[in-house]
C-alpha cells in the first residue's frame, strides 16, 4: 500500500501533523507512508520513523512545475497511490492532490467560523478542537485512533548545543514570531529573564531563527544574568535536542512553542492578537496560555497581523512579567 500525506507549511502546522502520522503508521505498518511539503520543512519530518521517504517542493514552483512532479510520481508509482491525506487543502495540494489517489481524504477547515470570531466576534469554535485532532480526524474513516501520546519531533541526531545542569533551573524563552501582533515585548521578555535570573538563580536561553537573532541579541544583552543566546545559530532539531535541556520554555504563539510540546517540556505560550479557539495552543504536554482576556478586539486575525488595528496593542502590552512568573511556577 503506498499513501501520500501533503502538507506544504508551516514549521508549526508540520510538527502538528506527528499525531496524525504516528496513527498512520499505526494503523498501516506496512504501507509505504510518504510525506510532501517545502523543501525548508524537510527536516521536521525527514527523521521520523512513520515516514518513508519526504517528498519536497521549492518555493516558487507554479503548474508547470508541479505538473511534472505529478506525472513523475504516477510513472514512479505505477499508478495512483492508495490513499492522499491532504492536510493543507491549499490551491496547490487540490492540484497536487488530483487524480492522484484512489482514495482521497481532505481536512475541512473551519474558514468560516473563523471569520465569524474575527469579525462578529461570533464564536463557533467551541469546544475547541486542537489542530493535531483536527488532522487526526482526517484519518478516522480509516481507522486512525489518537493514542494519547501527543506530538512528536524526531532530531536525527542532532546534539545538544548546551549542556543540563542539575543545581539550578533552565528556562528557555522564545521571543519571536512571524508576525508583528504574536510579538510580547522585548523588553518584557527582558524582565522576565532578569526576575528569572535574580529570583531562581536561572540559566536562561534564547532560542530564535536567524531573522530573530537581532531580537535574541538585544533581550540577552538586557537580561542581568546567566543567558545564552541560540537566536540565528542552531537548527530546529538542534533547539529540540536542547530544548530537552529546559526545565520550562516560554514562547509566544509560535513554531518553537510546538517544538516545545513536542519534546514533552512544559510550555508557557502567550497570546495576543490569536486565540486558542484557531487550536494552536501547545498540545500533548503540561501548559498554560497567557492572555489578556475580555478585550473587544480579540481575536483581529487568525494568523496574525503586522500592526494592532486599534493602534493600542493592549492584548500584548497588558500582559506582565508578573503574569508569566506566575503561570511558570504553576507548572513548574
Amino acid at each position: 500500500m503506498n499513501i501520500l500525506v501533503i502538507r506544504f507549511s508551516s514549521a508549526g502546522d508540520i510538527i502538528l501533523t506527528s499525531l496524525f502520522l504516528r496513527a498512520l503508521r499505526g494503523r498501516f505498518p506496512e504501507a509505504t507512508i510518504e510525506f510532501m511539503t517545502k523543501r525548508e520543512f524537510a527536516p521536521l519530518v525527514e527523521h521520523s520513523p512513520h515516514v518513508d521517504r519526504v517528498i519536497t517542493i521549492e518555493p516558487g514552483w507554479g503548474i508547470r512545475d508541479l505538473a511534472a512532479m505529478k506525472s513523475g510520481l504516477i510513472r514512479e508509482k505505477g499508478g495512483d497511490y492508495d490513499i492522499v491525506f491532504d492536510l493543507h487543502n491549499s490551491l496547490r495540494s487540490r492540484y497536487v492532490r488530483g487524480a492522484l489517489g484512489k482514495e482521497t481524504a481532505v481536512i475541512a477547515k473551519p474558514s468560516l467560523a473563523k471569520w465569524l470570531l474575527v469579525h462578529r466576534k461570533i464564536n463557533r469554535l467551541r469546544p475547541i478542537v486542537p489542530i493535531p485532532e483536527r488532522y487526526l480526524a482526517v484519518g478516522e474513516p480509516f481507522g486512525l485512533k489518537n493514542d494519547g501520546m501527543g506530538l512528536e519531533l524526531f532530531t536525527g541526531g542532532a546534539l545538544s548545543p548546551i549542556l543540563p545542569v542539575t543545581d539550578r533551573p533552565t528556562i528557555a524563552l522564545a521571543p519571536g514570531a512571524r508576525h508583528a501582533t504574536k510579538l510580547w515585548p522585548a523588553e518584557n521578555f527582558a524582565a522576565l529573564g532578569t526576575t528569572l535570573a535574580r529570583e531562581r538563580n536561572a540559566r536562561i536561553i534564547l532560542f530564535g531563527s536567524a531573522g530573530e537573532r537581532e531580537l535574541c541579541g538585544s533581550i540577552a544583552r538586557d537580561i542581568d544574568g546567566d543567558v545564552v543566546n541560540l537566536a540565528g545559530h542552531i537548527t530546529l532539531p538542534e533547539a529540540a535536542a536542547a530544548m530537552d535541556c529546559c526545565d520550562v520554555v516560554v514562547s509566544n504563539d509560535s513554531a518553537l512553542a510546538h517544538v516545545a510540546a513536542a519534546r514533552k517540556r512544559p510550555v508557557v505560550a502567550i497570546f495576543g492578537s490569536t486565540v486558542q479557539e484557531f487550536g494552536f495552543a501547545p498540545y500533548g504536554t503540561r501548559s498554560l496560555v497567557v492572555e489578556n482576556e475580555g478585550l473587544y478586539c480579540r481575536p483581529c486575525t487568525a494568523i496574525g497581523r503586522e500592526s494592532c488595528p486599534e493602534r493600542h496593542f493592549r492584548c500584548m502590552k497588558e500582559i506582565t512579567a508578573a503574569d508569566v512568573m506566575g503561570a511558570i511556577a504553576e507548572i513548574s
